[in-house]
Order: C-alpha cells, then structure tokens, then sequence
C-alpha cells in the first residue's frame, strides 16, 4: 500500500513456507529444517524445547537458555537445498546416523575457530567428543558453538572421499536502544522509502518520523547513490557517490550525515535501517564502466554476442524507417494500431531484416575454403594423418571470434572418415566432393538452427510490441519513434550513426567493440542458477530478455582474478554500506551470480557481523530458494503483490500462501 503521497510504500517481510506464529504483524523465522524433497526428512532433535511468546522466545523447561541441535549424518546426503536455521548461542551437534556408524568419518566445516576471521574457502576437521568413553558410535559426536550469524557450510567424508555435506545459516542478532537491547527477528515490521522522492536530507528525519510513529522498527531505504539518466532507484551511476539531490547550495549531504542519523533512528527511536546493494548491474551511463569496459559484457570480452549485436543494430535501423513513414507502403506506420500492423512487421523482418543481415553465416563454415584445405592434407606426400576415436563424428568447431564463414571442422576426423581408394587425382576428387557434401549439410542445419532462434526472437519483438502499444494493460507507448523505439535496445551504442554495413565493420574492432555493452533485464521463467549472458545462451539472439535498456550488465567471471577492477569496487562498496547501515537488500538476487553475493556478503558481514539480509528472490521454486539462502545467509524473503488495493487483503494472501 502506498502512504505519503507516494513517497514510500509499505512492504511486508516474510520466510517462505514457515508457520505464521503469535505475532501481530510478520512472520517468524524460527530455526528450524525445511526439507528439499519428498523423501528428505532432515530435521534437528531438539534436547530444549522453545516457546514464543509475545515475540519472545523463552526455555520450556530448562533453567538456562543454552540450546543444543543434533543433526544425523547419513551417506551420500547432500542437502545443498535443504535450510537449516539457528540462533547465536545455540550448540550444534553432528552425530552419526545408521549408514555412516563403523566408518571413520571426519567433519569438515568452514565456520571459524574461536579467535579466527571467517574465510569461506578454508574448513577446518572437527574433533569427536565420547562423552561415556566407549568406542560407541552412536554416542559421539562432534560440535559447534554458534557465535557468529551467516551462512556456513560443512561436509563430512570417510575413506578420503566427501561422502555428503550441507549448510547451516545463522540468524543475526538486531538490538535497538541506548542499552542495545534485542529486536525479536519474528517481529520485525518495516517500511519502504524510495529515497529519490525523499527530497533534501534535511527534511529527512520528519519524513522518516511517521514510520516510527506509524509503529514500524525498520525503514528500508532504496539506494542512496547518485543514479542514472533514467533516474531509476537501481539504476547507479556511481555506487560509492551519495546523490547529490539530496544536498542542498549551503550543506552537502556525505555517508556520514546519514550515518548520523541511521544511529539516531537506532538509538533514540528503536528503529533500525536496511538498503539495497545492487550487484548486477550499473547505470548505462556510468562513467567508471567507459574506463574499464571489461566489467562489462562487450563484444571483446564476449563476442558470442556479435549475431544478437547486429540483430539489435538492425531493428533500431528499423525503428528509424519506420519512425520515418518509410515503411507506411509495406504496411507498418509510425503508429502501431492493430494485428494487421503486428503481421506487417513480421513480414519485413522476414523479408527485409534477416535476408540483410544473414545471421546464420556466423555459425558456418566457409566450404570452398574447407574442401581446399582438405584437398591439400590429401595430396600431401604420404597422406599423414592422425589417428581419432571413430565414434567422433564431422562436427562444425565455433568460431571463437563469430566471424562470418569463420567456423571450421576437425580435419583430422575429416581424412579419418573421408578415405580416397587410391591416389589418383579421380579418387581424391570424389572424396573431396562427398567431404563438400558432408560441409554443406552441417551448414543447412546450422542454417535451420539459427532461423529456429529467428523465429523466436520475431515472437518476442512482436509480444513487445502488442504489450507496449496495443493491450490495454500496457503503457500505450503511441507511436514509434527514436525515444521509444519498436524494442528496447539490448546493447549500448555510443557512437556516431553509420550504416548497418558500417557499423558491422566496427563490431570486429577492439577499440569499439569494447563499448557495445550488453543490458541487463530478466528471463521469464528462465533458470536462476545459470548466467543468461555467458556463452552458451541464446536469450540476447532470441530476444528473450525482459530488457532494462538504463543499465548495463556487470562481467564479474569466476573469481576477483578475472576482473579485478569490478571485484574491488563492489567489495568496497558493501564494505561501506555495511558501515553505515544495519542490513541490506539484495536487489534482483534471483539473476546475481551466487559465488559473487556469497564473497560480498562476507565483505559485509566483516564490517558488521549481525548484518540483517533481505533479498529480492523469485525461483518459482521452493528448493531453489533454499539454496540461496543456504548459499548467502539470507535472513528473509520479500514476497510482494502487485493487484491488491488494501493491507487486509495483502494479509490474507500471505496467509494463504503460508
């Protein structure tokens, strides 16, 4: 529901699939197994029982608040998608279960030693405790004391080889007040601020006031950095620049000025504050990217990329004729304003755009040039060749720089399967003739595979466009022109305007092909563990991306050694969010590469250790959700709906789908 004129809006912050509990507003996030299949039944032996009340959680029976969990290890259990979660203080025993008793088993673990820094990559063996003194293993165990909040994981292997393993998560701890005390995690009830609306920083502790008074003890700023030409709140030009429309000719507001007032809020109001970090992406117009493009997905550092470049180059040439009236006589108006108009466009793209740009030339082999080649290996004195495995069959090898005919094949499966029956000149031309043949058909199948891909991408263009201008739900763009054009453009273009033909010349140029950037957006319905921009994904030639033509999508690679730039600045970024603020909000989590969250996460929580983590996470599954939760040490989920028009409806939905 939105208050305040719009300024802000009010969101509800859950767990999925956890019980509601005795509290007013929320959810609990008790700690508890939730299990990954139907045949999984991990779940931790409770020696202490909890209750809660008034948001508090108390011991049943027991004189002291220790708690101890028990976890069964069972062989080849991997609960990578299974959540478990604890609390600060609680103990947690690993015990062997029937599979594992008689084995010599280690437990590994990459949850610090008193006294050391976390480091995700180092894991330590754990100790085994015989509390009777027997050689009994269904007595001893092995054990943790929790501490520290995050997400850590474990694993355990006999005979030298990992035999299952999983993660724990550990809640923070969030204390508000003068005296620090603690904010119950299951009664935590917070607001919205979209900061841009916000106005100068010193209006802000008014503004923010109503949430206190409105009972909220949590405010979730939107990011509070400079943001981009499309003044978009996940859009930042500069992660480490505060927005300078928050200050004003006689005061500049810095991270410190709002520093200052998140520890009023903290001390004085019992309010703790959250912000966004956006990982997977930057604004378009970011002037660090121009300096260091290889942070970005360009045609250098990525140039399977070219077709779906030269594609989105020909429907902005597109969207200028059109624009122009110059394609009226086929059918296609500036104004787009029914199916007729839709199957116009298709006509042209089929009978203008893909004939032009030829794009199944990319994945082919240039067979003149081919049969040449092996017309010579042939002819050579002794017909050298080298042995392969005769299941290996003629196969088209990528071009790895996706030149036009620049795919080759393997010759020595080549003169393995195509073998003259004799040395003359006849035989060998025969043979080359049925090597051709083999050539051109490979290439009709990359031909039939890329016009799959075209097919595709007409659909989504033509979905785009019925949305945007014609369906009654959509924004009713109007008609086309350069500022709305027929698509959202999936690349960045920063230079002069050339012809197609010319502009083609330049994607093959280091100099300017660093510099046509691809966009960021989603994937309906896609795969969230897979990165849709690597090589191996179609999306940008298919046109499957949701596109968000304000920013640009970041290139972190597998580790900070593949783009060193990109790593540090991001680190330093959490770093100083994690400064200044009790928790962040993972935006568009879903779509940012899990080994990226889990180092920066750890960067934050190395400046703040009860660090509170909400994320923006929609999988479309359950046991997927689980794993980044596992993986990341999120705390809660944002469950949000779009269609309601009252916090009491809002309610009874989240209560349906708990």
């Amino acid at each position: 529901s939105l208050s305040g004129g719009g300024c802000f809006s009010s969101r509800l912050v859950l767990f999925p699939s956890l019980p509601p509990g005795p509290v007013s507003f929320g959810f609990p996030l008790q700690p508890q197994a939730v299990a990954a299949s139907p045949g999984a039944t991990p779940v931790f032996r409770k020696f202490i029982s909890v209750t809660c009340k008034g948001g508090k959680r108390q011991a049943a029976t027991m004189s002291h608040a220790k708690q101890t969990r028990v976890l069964l290890l069972n062989d080849m259990e991997k609960l990578d998608k299974t959540l478990f979660r604890l609390e600060q203080g609680f103990e947690l025993q690993f015990r062997l279960g029937p599979t594992l008793q008689g084995k010599h088993v280690t437990v590994s673990t990459n949850y610090p030693a008193s006294g050391e820094v976390f480091d995700r990559h180092k894991f330590r063996s754990l100790s085994w405790h015989n509390p009777t003194g027997k050689e009994d293993d269904s007595d001893k165990y092995c054990r943790l004391d929790l501490q520290i909040s995050g997400s850590y994981q474990y694993y355990f292997s006999h005979e030298g080889q990992k035999s299952g393993g999983g993660y724990i998560v550990v809640d923070p701890i969030l204390r508000v007040g003068a005296d620090n005390h603690e904010s119950p995690l299951d009664c935590v009830t917070l607001q919205t601020f979209l900061t841009k609306c916000l106005g100068p920083f010193d209006g802000w502790e008014d503004r923010l006031r109503v949430a206190k008074e409105s009972g909220y003890n949590m405010v979730h700023l939107t990011p509070i950095q400079k943001l981009g030409l499309s003044r978009s709140c996940y859009s930042l030009a500069d992660q480490m620049e505060v927005n300078p429309d928050f200050s004003t000719p006689n005061k500049k507001c810095s991270w410190n000025e709002i520093g200052k007032l998140v520890e009023k809020m903290k001390n004085e109001w019992n309010m703790l504050c959250i912000t966004d970090v956006v990982y997977n992406h930057t604004a378009a117009n970011s002037e660090w990217i121009t300096q260091h493009p290889e942070c970005t997905y360009n045609l250098v550092n990525s140039p399977h990329l070219k077709p779906a470049w030269l594609l989105d180059r020909a429907l902005c040439h597109l969207t200028y004729k059109v624009a122009g009236g110059k394609c009226s006589d086929k059918g296609v108006p500036p104004l787009i304003e029914n199916e007729h108009h839709l199957n116009c466009i298709r006509k042209i793209m089929y009978e203008d755009v893909y004939p032009k740009i030829r794009l199944w030339e990319f994945f082919q082999v240039d067979v003149n040039k081919a049969v040449q080649q092996f017309k010579t290996l042939l002819t050579q004195v002794g017909g050298s060749k080298v042995k392969t495995d005769p299941s290996q069959h003629l196969a088209i090898i990528q071009d790895p720089q996706f030149k036009r005919f620049g795919c080759t094949v393997d010759m020595n499966i080549a003169l393995n399967t195509f073998i003259p029956h004799s040395n003359g000149p006849a035989a060998i031309e025969e043979c080359c003739n049925w090597f051709r043949k083999r050539i051109e058909e490979l290439n009709g199948e990359q031909y039939r595979q890329t016009n799959y891909h075209q097919e595709q991408a007409v659909n989504c263009i033509l979905a785009t466009v019925n949305y945007e201008r014609l369906a009654s739900h959509g924004p009713k763009l109007g008609a086309i022109t350069r500022k709305n054009p027929i698509v959202t453009r999936y690349f960045t273009y920063p230079f002069k305007e050339l012809t197609l033909e010319e502009e083609e010349i330049m994607m093959h140029q280091p100099d300017k092909g660093s510099y046509f950037m691809a966009h960021n957006g989603w994937v309906m319905g896609d795969d969230p563990l897979r990165n849709f921009a690597e090589p191996g994904s179609n999306v940008y030639l298919r046109r499957e991306l949701i596109c968000w033509g304000d920013s640009v999508k970041l290139r972190y690679g597998n580790k900070p050694e593949d783009c060193p730039y990109l790593w540090a600045h991001m680190k330093k970024y959490t770093e100083l969010t994690a400064k200044y603020f009790h928790g962040v909000r993972l935006d568009n989590c879903h779509s940012t590469p899990l080994h990226v969250a889990e180092e920066m996460l750890a960067a934050a929580r190395s400046v703040r250790p009860n660090l509170y983590v909400i994320a923006e996470l929609f999988t479309g599954s359950e046991y997927i959700d689980n794993v980044f939760v596992n993986r990341l040490g999120i705390t809660s989920l944002i469950r949000g709906r779009l269609a309601v028009n009252c916090s009491t409806l809002l309610f009874e939905i989240v209560l349906e789908e708990n």
